[in-house]
């Protein structure tokens, strides 16, 4: 009782510590975006020079990284809260709302969208075009299997992001035809 005392308070002093950093980096990781101003009409397409059109995809491509990394912070804490329901409940949240969290568009970052919780603890990140790809989803699955002896092992996979391991080094890219587990 007196370990599980211990690591039910250490694990809620992270997710403070978590929760408050957050708060602090949130200004300089979600800047607030001055208002747009309003555009004339469409300006002509320009003329590429050679190589150009390359440039402009690996300078697209490093935006769309950097999107998603600063993003990936909420996941953190939210790992954390959904593990400890699980040592709590003995089972996995199907909601948001179950494992105590904010409502999915609540996190919403530079790209984020909404974060979600579903069934069986699955923490599915949905982002806007500035990832990459609008509506692109990378989803963090809980593996159970070891939780009593190390803990909860997640595994990151997405089927919308094949460059995946750029942002994400353990994270895995199934295409969406893809038949494995």
């Amino acid at each position: 009782m007196r370990h599980a005392l211990i690591t039910f308070v250490s694990s809620l002093l992270g997710v403070l510590v978590a929760l408050v950093l957050a708060r602090m980096l949130a200004p300089m990781v979600w800047p607030v975006p001055a208002a747009a101003p309003v555009a004339p009409a469409e300006p002509a397409p320009r003329v590429l020079r050679p190589g150009e059109a390359l440039d402009e995809t690996m300078i697209g491509e490093e935006r769309a990284i950097e999107a998603i990394r600063g993003d990936l912070i909420a996941i953190a804490s939210v790992k954390t809260v959904v593990t400890e329901y699980y040592h709590v409940h003995g089972r996995m949240p199907a909601s948001n709302a179950e494992a105590g969290l904010l409502d999915a568009q609540a996190y919403r970052g530079r790209s984020l969208r909404a974060l979600s919780v579903g069934q069986g603890g699955r923490i599915e990140l949905s982002f806007d075009v500035l990832s990459g790809r609008d509506g692109g989803v990378i989803a963090f699955v809980p593996d159970l299997g070891a939780a009593e002896a190390v803990g909860v092992i997640w595994r990151c996979t997405t089927a919308d992001y094949p460059r995946i391991v750029r942002t994400v080094p353990s994270c895995e890219y199934r295409a969406a035809d893809s038949t494995a587990p």
